[in-house]
């Protein structure tokens, strides 16, 4: 009877259902009848079961049972009852973690309970020599007498033979009709695995763009200046005035006597004019105008320029920028005048470095151009490799990408560029047109051949390639190899997301996942990713988390971001964003926030696809909220809610059968019958292979077929009527349904056509095997455990209905809850009624029992008569003064009905004249 009891309790509270983790201790105690283990852990988060010669311990949760193994390795294995101890760790994510506790034979019997005042589980393990088999928890197939050895005192324990086969099953007595029910395994079934699937977490993926083959800096131009690339040669013939005043020129210049330099020069140039000699003048006027920008420690003793008309103008009115901007004019003049390739050479490198640092694709195009062709004219292949590099780099960013395929068949670029080098642009401009068959299909013909290490954007862009075919494995491999060569670049960033997005994807284990997401996290200089990273990290931790912790739901703040994550968000991340804080909501249970903050994204700018997904969580909230208001019989808002969300949410994607019910029987609560009439015919018009199978965010407590809910809601609608004879034929006719609540509705019946026995008989079948698919709302458990106990109380026998009395209020006093105070209230004030109908009182019990409902009951509408129960039993107890004093002050209450008075009286006056007599 105490286990059916302690099922009712989680049959009761299935919706508050929770776990939480205490502090994680095993202890072994060796008794002289037998072995105990004591394990401190909340009641839902250990399931203990034994079959045969094993006892397995299981749990969820992987930190619990981490260090609950820890616990168990240090205990001395006792060899009497046990022969090995197997961890075993779940093969697929979301199962169980196991001990296999293997016994010394089958005479090893267990005997578990959990004890709520200590915060753990015990476990005996003990030797009965008197049972040859184990003995299995559900049913067996024969009642047969045994002998069962009480674990505190060495008694023999005979079971009574009961007419009553409910009562068998309250002794639990082994029938073939009843089949008790671990709650662990409802709760098994209903929850499943502990992580939703990737879909309910940051599910919104995209196409990475491809690698552009990376290119490395020529020169730095933070420190450097054309004449690091091309130097000046000194002048053979000083005898001519000339050749002399050119050669001071370059002294100052490699002296970097700027304004010495500058006036030497314009002397020149007036005594022999802009002659041959003005290119090499030019060149170096602009190399000492660049030095004086990007070297501001070198102070030259005269610093001016030329401006249109040639008047000489101090430098110091130009700014550093439009000094560079001259420089690089006159440079870029030269490269037009001259035709000295090393001075040309040179000057090209520049300002192909200039152009690239300004990420001016086009100029530096341009240039890589001019310096390609004066190259392949001196077949300078040097210069070639690398004009050709800078040509194809500037096509890539500027996504040309049929001058790419064009340039790359040319003879003379496949003469000097290396094959891997080729093969990386190929495959930059097949994925970038989404060509992914084409990028893998090349790299396995070139695989075998490819050297390493294998080139960057090769590695990148077929991993990328094998990604979006959902080949994660071989994306993963590929991705591991460039991080293990090229983690130096930014695209290592990505990469390290997308290992940690594939194995998520693969459903590997969690602890693996959420470790690769911290690596990308911690790892990533790209502030893009590391947002995302971030962004994934809370979708798997809170949002697919079916029982987050606070230590989960602390990571939210991950969604802030800093202030550079926030100013680099894209598109697509704000999409990820927005969709993982909505379900942070959601697995949270704040409807009403997840509600009002979907409400006020912009989903309308959405594309249909992104908006169907916003929707169908839409459609989940609105439920939810439904749900909570059905279920705390608040019909009102449940069916004000539907009214107003079901064209923006429900209509929009397919339908819940679940949400229909719900609204249907809320209008028959309301007695709205004209519209529950409406509902029910909107829920027939929907059809069983378009309904809703995903998003499933609120766990409904009733799973079952569209039919049945059309029998439940007309069972209902009876019922609602008082139609009780109707109600029952219409039950009768259904009765070989399993997925509607026979016996529950047959309870009820039963109660008000006054046949109290089926009543009772209902209610205690149901109590021990309930319907799993269709569980009782709170209110209707509330509504059977009141009916239930005064068929009891009408139909049973003194002795039965407090031993099922004391079973049940026992129980619900362990939950604390409040909707259970009422009946606990009237389960203990029959109970006192009960003992006082018998026909050879226990007054000392009646009297204790008075007692303590008097100290917390103190407002019961009970309290008058109890108190007047009371004070008769310690009379009878020779209390008499005590007994005396409570008679009187119901007497002198003014609240104390008046029969009550008049029983008060007259035990007053019998006593008053046995007092008299003695």
């Amino acid at each position: 009877m105490k286990y059916c009891f302690k099922f009712l309790t989680f049959f009761l509270i299935t919706f508050a259902f929770t776990g939480t983790v205490f502090a994680q201790l095993v202890n072994q105690s060796s008794q002289k009848s037998h072995l105990r283990w004591t394990i401190k852990a909340d009641k839902e988060l250990v399931r203990v079961s034994k079959k045969a010669s094993t006892v397995t311990i299981q749990s969820l949760d992987p930190d619990f049972f981490e260090r609950f193994s820890a616990d168990i390795t240090k205990l001395k294995k006792n060899n009497e009852y046990h022969t090995n101890f197997d961890f075993k760790a779940p093969k697929i994510p979301g199962n169980p973690y196991r001990l296999n506790i293997t016994l010394k034979d089958n005479s090893i019997e267990l005997f578990s309970f959990y004890k709520r005042e200590e915060g753990g589980y015990i476990l005996d393990f003990w030797i009965n020599q008197d049972i040859v088999g184990t003995k299995e928890s559900s049913v067996a197939s024969t009642p047969k007498v045994v002998k069962v050895a009480k674990l505190n005192k060495k008694k023999i324990l005979k079971k009574k033979k009961l007419s009553n086969k409910v009562a068998d099953v309250f002794n639990n007595k082994n029938t073939n009709k009843f089949n008790i029910i671990n709650p662990e395994d409802i709760i098994d079934k209903q929850t499943g695995k502990k992580f939703r699937d990737f879909r309910y977490g940051s599910a919104f993926i995209w196409d990475y763009q491809a690698q552009i083959p990376p290119l490395s800096n020529d020169i730095s131009l933070k420190e450097k200046a054309p004449d690091f690339l091309y130097k000046i040669k000194d002048r053979t013939l000083l005898e001519d005035k000339k050749e002399a005043h050119m050669q001071l020129n370059i002294n100052f210049y490699r002296k970097s006597q700027w304004g010495l330099m500058t006036r030497s020069i314009l002397l020149y140039e007036e005594k022999y004019g802009r002659d041959t000699n003005k290119v090499l003048n030019d060149f170096m006027k602009a190399v000492s105008m660049i030095k004086n920008t990007i070297k501001s420690s070198v102070k030259p003793e005269f610093q001016s320029t030329m401006d249109e008309a040639g008047e000489i103008v101090p430098a110091e009115s130009y700014s550093n920028k439009g000094i560079f901007a001259a420089a690089r004019n006159i440079l870029s003049s030269i490269v037009d005048s001259t035709k000295d390739y090393e001075m040309n050479k040179a000057i090209l490198r520049y300002l192909i470095q200039y152009s690239r640092n300004e990420s001016d694709y086009i100029q530096t195009l341009n240039h890589a151009k001019n310096l390609y062709v004066k190259a392949s004219e001196t077949f300078d292949d040097e210069m070639i490799i690398f004009s050709s590099r800078i040509i194809l780099n500037s096509l890539a960013n500027l996504k040309q990408l049929d001058k790419i395929k064009s340039f790359l068949s040319n003879k003379a670029v496949l003469r000097v560029l290396p094959k891997q080098e080729g093969l990386a642009y190929i495959g930059f401009v097949n994925l970038f047109q989404d060509n992914t068959n084409q990028v893998i299909s090349d790299f396995k013909v070139n695989q075998a051949s490819l050297a390493n290490p294998i080139h960057p954007s090769i590695l990148f862009n077929t991993a990328e390639a094998f990604f979006r075919h959902a080949e994660y494995k071989k994306a993963i491999k590929l991705y591991d190899d460039f991080l293990s060569k090229y983690s130096f670049y930014t695209e290592a960033s990505k990469a390290r997301l997308r290992i940690a997005l594939s194995y998520d994807l693969l459903g590997e284990e969690y602890s693996k996942v959420i470790r690769l997401y911290k690596d990308a996290i911690n790892k990533s200089s790209d502030l893009k990713v590391r947002y995302e990273a971030k962004v994934r990290y809370v979708g798997l931790r809170v949002c697919r988390n079916k029982a987050p912790k606070e230590s989960d739901l602390e990571t939210i703040v991950f969604l802030d971001g800093s202030e550079g994550e926030k100013k680099s968000i894209t598109p697509n991340l704000k999409k990820l964003l927005w969709l993982t804080r909505l379900r942070s909501m959601i697995t949270s249970k704040k409807y009403d926030d997840a509600l009002a903050y979907l409400t006020a994204l912009p989903t309308d700018n959405l594309r249909r696809v992104d908006q169907r997904s916003f929707y169908s969580d839409g459609a989940e909230i609105v439920l939810g909220i439904i749900q909570e208001s059905y279920l705390k019989a608040d019909y009102a808002r449940a069916v004000k809610i539907w009214e107003v969300y079901k064209d923006k949410y429900e209509n929009k994607v397919a339908r819940s059968p679940y949400m229909n019910f719900i609204v249907s029987d809320s209008f028959i609560k309301l007695s709205l019958f004209d519209s529950y009439e409406r509902s029910v015919k909107d829920l027939k018009k929907i059809k069983a292979n378009i309904i809703r199978t995903f998003p499933l965010w609120v766990n409904p407590h009733k799973n079952i077929e569209i039919n049945d809910f059309l029998v439940e809601l007309n069972l209902n609608y009876l019922l609602k009527q008082g139609k009780y004879a109707e109600l029952d034929t219409f039950l009768e006719r259904n009765k070989k349904n399993r997925n509607i609540n026979y016996k529950y509705y047959k309870g009820l019946v039963s109660y008000n056509l006054k046949k109290y026995n089926d009543s009772v008989t209902s209610f205690e079948s149901l109590l021990v095997t309930p319907n799993i698919n269709n569980i009782l709302t709170p209110n209707q458990s509330l509504r059977m455990l009141e009916i239930y106990l005064e068929s009891l109380y009408e139909t049973a026998s003194t002795a039965k209905f407090r031993k099922n009395a004391a079973a049940l209020t026992n129980d619900l006093r362990r939950n604390n809850k409040k909707d259970f105070v009422k009946i606990v209230t009237r389960a203990d004030y029959l109970y006192i009624e009960s003992l006082y109908s018998e026909q050879k009182v226990n007054y000392k019990l009646l009297g204790q029992k008075s007692k303590e409902f008097m100290a917390g009951n103190e407002n019961s509408e009970y309290i008058l008569r109890v108190k007047y129960l009371g004070g008769v039993a310690l009379i009878n107890i020779d209390e008499t003064d005590n007994g005396r004093k409570l008679l009187e002050e119901l007497l002198n209450n003014k609240e104390t009905p008046d029969y009550l008075k008049g029983l008060a009286r007259s035990e007053l006056t019998t006593l008053t004249l046995k007092n008299k007599t003695l």
